[in-house]
């Protein structure tokens, strides 16, 4: 079974990821220099290439295991008996609750398949099965005892947010340095 998230994505992902990059290059040569308008364009991209893999993201459940690909590569196999539980994440968003499956894994990290996840919005009629289906496979695949539920764990920061806050004050410090040259 192979569940990819280009699937589940909402269709105006990728006119809004074209905005994204071409946005800072047309604003770029009208207001800034070649070298402005290239560190605009490269920022941009930051944002552009990481969801464009997202997009690109898969997960496949087989005899060996589960494969998560984060959209480069060929992925990650997690054999069935490194994981000790899997379960379904509600996340709560404005107007809308999305859900994700999730593996917790033998040493207590966990990992989201990509694909396998919905909205309240654009709700996956499958999503259900897909879960019953993945699970389902667990249990078959592991022993009674090696199935452990993991306990509630406290919020200890996102790992997003440890990248996207310094990403985004570096956009804005290079966008205002850039736009500063260009006001003397």
């Amino acid at each position: 079974m192979i569940f990819r998230q280009k699937d589940v994505a909402q269709p105006a992902a990728l006119p809004m990821l074209a905005l994204v990059a071409v946005a800072p290059l047309a604003l770029g040569l009208l207001k800034l220099t070649a070298l402005g308008t290239v560190l605009l364009f490269a920022l941009s991209l930051t944002i552009v290439v990481p969801a464009l893999a997202a997009l690109r993201s898969w997960s496949r459940v087989g005899a060996d295991g589960i494969t998560v690909c984060r959209g480069f590569g060929p992925g990650r196999t997690y054999a069935w008996e490194e994981i000790r539980w899997i379960g379904v994440r509600r996340y709560d968003a404005p107007g809308a609750t999305n859900h994700a499956v999730r593996i917790h894994l033998a040493d207590g990290r966990r990992r989201s398949l990509p694909g396998l996840s919905t909205d309240g919005r654009r709700r996956t009629a499958s999503f259900a099965a897909n879960c019953h289906q993945v699970q389902a496979w667990w249990e078959q695949s592991t022993e009674p005892d090696r199935r452990i539920e993991p306990s509630a764990r406290t919020w200890s920061g996102s790992p997003a947010l440890a990248v996207g806050v310094p990403l985004a004050l570096a956009v804005v410090a290079a966008f205002v340095a850039v736009w500063g040259t260009q006001q003397r």
